[in-house]
């Protein structure tokens, strides 16, 4: 059975463990796919606020300006 280093505490623990038994991280080897999951959409957040924004105040601006 391989030993894999858990993300948060670094102790060696088996690859098939549902909860670290140093640090308590409950299924360790998905933390970074359910961090990554919240970066996401954190981002995704913040690229459709910058497009809406650009699209209801900075458009209408740039259209005054060519006239």
């Amino acid at each position: 059975m391989p030993l894999l280093a858990c993300p948060l505490c670094e102790k060696s623990i088996s690859k098939r463990a549902h909860a670290c038994p140093n640090c308590g991280e409950p299924d360790p080897f998905r933390y970074h796919s359910r961090k990554s999951w919240i970066e996401r959409i954190v981002w995704t957040m913040v690229i459709a606020f910058i497009v809406i924004y650009g699209w209801l105040e900075l458009l209408p601006m740039f259209i005054e300006a060519i006239r």
